[in-house]
């Protein structure tokens, strides 16, 4: 009964607490997170989420979100993910306030529910990067493409069929809130404008998709897991808030 109850509730954990008698089977559903505890530019902090979950078609976690409640953006993305994703794996930038706070990751599990794990972080004073301007010496809306980098194959790595790889998708996009801090309160100043979603194609189908917010960082750098399979071209398809579309193509050389 006891075992029941804990696959019907989020497990949370205290900041930074590594229980030495977790369990496996806890183990293996909770997230894994790594933030820095502390920041000195609030609008462009590392998150990196990773799992140790199988990816299998019966058992598999089918999303995670990336949440600061504290925030004026909370929402940091939503990552959808199939058996094709290989493992649970996300690199991304996000803005963040200044001050004490913790960001909350939540895995869903298609058979054991949802499993939390928050960690500390603390933004300098001064340095919150929620109501961002375009960055020195550049077009406030400039784009360019994104690009698919796949770092086995930059490196002459020979990649195996069914290994699990890196791929990194880098893009130059302003992602702006729309947010102000005026009398120590965000105020609306204009619309918001960022990328919404990001989904990547692999062998036929969808592998997963990236929904992203106004929390995203400007030119994201975002990496993600696959499982090679047999090798062909990877798909990466960009959307944002004014309706523009970008695509990229990468080989996935497998010997």
């Amino acid at each position: 009964p006891a075992a029941v109850g804990l696959l019907l509730q989020p497990v949370r954990h205290a900041a930074g607490a590594a229980p030495p008698a977790l369990a496996a089977f806890e183990r293996l559903h909770r997230p894994v997170v790594e933030v820095p505890l502390l920041v000195s530019n609030g609008a462009k902090v590392p998150i990196v989420v990773e799992m140790a979950h199988p990816m299998d078609p019966d058992h598999y976690i089918t999303a995670i979100e990336v949440v600061n409640p504290r925030d004026p953006v909370p929402s940091k993305g939503r990552l959808h993910l199939t058996p094709a994703s290989g493992q649970v794996y996300l690199a991304f930038q996000a803005r963040m306030d200044e001050g004490a706070s913790e960001l909350a990751v939540t895995a869903e599990c298609n058979m054991h529910g949802r499993w939390s794990t928050t960690e500390p972080i603390r933004v300098v004073d001064g340095a919150g990067g929620c109501a961002g301007s375009a960055p020195p010496g550049r077009p406030r809306d400039e784009i360019v493409p994104p690009r698919i980098r796949i770092p086995a194959a930059v490196k002459g790595r020979p990649i195996r069929r069914d290994q699990i790889i890196d791929v990194q998708v880098i893009m130059r996009h302003p992602n702006r809130t729309g947010l102000a801090l005026r009398d120590g309160a965000f105020v609306r100043v204009s619309e918001p404008f960022h990328i919404t979603e990001l989904s990547v194609f692999y062998g036929g189908g969808l592998v997963s998709r990236y929904e992203a917010t106004a929390a995203l960082s400007d030119d994201p750098f975002i990496t993600f897991r696959l499982r090679a399979g047999g090798g062909g071209p990877v798909r990466v398809v960009v959307t944002n808030t004014r309706g523009r579309r970008f695509e990229a193509l990468s080989e996935v050389p497998v010997w």
